[in-house]
């Protein structure tokens, strides 16, 4: 029996709690016993599980904790780091969303060989001091960013938006939302023969547009009422132009 420990501080519980949500469907295979706990200082998430399903969980808790540091941590990062002009919030949070995905493949693949689990692995510890390299690099992004203001208030801005997700790799064949008042439901193909599979509930635009850059899809299908109008529906529309295509519905 092999065991597993993450720690972060009580201030950073989040971090605890999102990888729990996202860890414990993804390892029920490996047969492992989970429990989490708090004292003090540190919040723990516990694994435990045979010695023949210890490099397959390994590999699941690292992948989650990449997709912590990508979707979350370095978002925020580049965020705080990213001087926001006076224009739309929504475009200036997508372009950011974009930032954040781009060159993706280089995080991961330095990521991947720095997560290491031989003793209990502090993730605040982890995010400060390890990823020293990485922030460098994100540091360029957020630099060249903010020495480009004036990009946020032109057309130039959609250009570049383009251009980032352009030369992203298409991760799904197509995504349809459904818009539903405020609510989007979100769907997606991962090739053209696949069946369709629900993969989201949005209740934000915000959410909307994340959902569907992290899926980089080489289609959209929206269907949208014919009485009702969305900032983000309008955003896609002009960010994945022929590759996006709105169906009007009663």
């Amino acid at each position: 029996m092999r065991e597993i420990a993450l720690a972060a501080k009580v201030g950073n519980k989040e971090i605890i709690e999102f990888l729990h949500a996202n860890i414990k469907s993804k390892i029920d295979f490996c047969k492992t016993i989970t429990t989490c706990y708090s004292d003090n200082n540190f919040c723990y998430l516990l694994f435990a599980c045979e010695d023949t399903f210890i490099e397959p969980c390994e590999a699941i808790l690292r992948d989650i904790i990449i997709d912590y540091i990508e979707s979350v941590y370095k978002l925020n990062y580049l965020k705080k780091r990213i001087k926001n002009p006076l224009c739309n919030t929504l475009a200036f949070n997508a372009y950011v969303k974009v930032l954040s995905l781009f060159d993706k493949t280089t995080d991961v693949s330095a990521l991947s060989k720095i997560i290491l689990f031989n003793q209990t692995f502090f993730i605040d510890s982890f995010l400060e001091f390890r990823l020293s390299p990485l922030k460098q690099h994100w540091n360029n992004l957020a630099e060249l960013s903010s020495d480009n203001l004036v990009l946020f208030n032109s057309g130039t801005f959609l250009d570049l938006i383009r251009f980032l997700i352009n030369t992203m790799d298409n991760l799904v064949y197509k995504v349809k939302v459904i818009c539903k008042g405020e609510n989007f439901s979100i769907y997606n193909m991962k090739n053209k023969n696949a069946k369709i599979k629900k993969v989201a509930e949005c209740q934000s635009s915000l959410d909307l547009i994340s959902n569907i850059l992290n899926s980089c899809p080489s289609y959209i299908d929206i269907y949208i009422s014919e009485d009702k109008s969305y900032e983000a529906v309008s955003f896609l529309s002009n960010v994945f132009a022929n590759r996006l295509k709105i169906y009007l519905k009663n």
